[in-house]
């Protein structure tokens, strides 16, 4: 199975998902200063007057991903069984799906309460370009589910053919 293209799909999804994970995926500026930060497990508030804000933070954000990690890694392991791969790969894409939405809820979420602790200056979401990388990867597991079942169509073509 490491041969096959869909392989190399995963991995890169395992990537983008590891690097996603560990690094920051938002900030919000007020007043053209950077005033929090945004990451899968937490939400840092910069300047004094958001740290009444510090909350534990988003950590669905990071259960989901780690899931994502896990259930790409298992889907490598399984080769044998592509039925069961292709269904992993779709609830991979459905967990990454659930990501995206979850993580648009949560920015808006803290952008509202940034927004209501200082009104004079509005809170400005900026897009870090590793909150992107579940997006690609949603692509590449579609890419590796085609693949496997590219494979399953070969093999049942072949066991007719017998």
């Amino acid at each position: 199975m490491i041969q096959r293209v869909q392989t190399l799909y995963l991995l890169i999804v395992i990537v983008l998902s590891v690097v996603s994970l560990c690094s920051t995926i938002a900030l919000y500026n007020a007043g053209g200063e950077p005033v929090a930060e945004f990451s899968n497990f937490t939400f840092n508030a910069l300047q004094d007057p958001f740290t009444k804000m510090q909350s534990a933070g988003p950590w669905a954000l990071g259960v989901i991903l780690i899931a994502v990690i896990a259930l790409a890694a298992f889907t490598i392991v399984i080769f044998h069984k592509r039925v069961l791969q292709m269904r992993l790969t779709i609830f991979n894409i459905i967990l990454l799906i659930g990501y995206l939405i979850t993580y648009a809820f949560f920015a808006w979420l803290y952008q509202q309460k940034l927004n209501e602790l200082n009104p004079q200056f509005p809170a400005e979401f900026q897009l870090k370009l590793n909150a992107l990388y579940p997006v690609v990867s949603v692509i590449l597991c579609f890419l590796a589910f085609r693949g496997i079942r590219r494979d399953e169509k070969l093999i049942r073509s072949l066991e007719r053919i017998r």
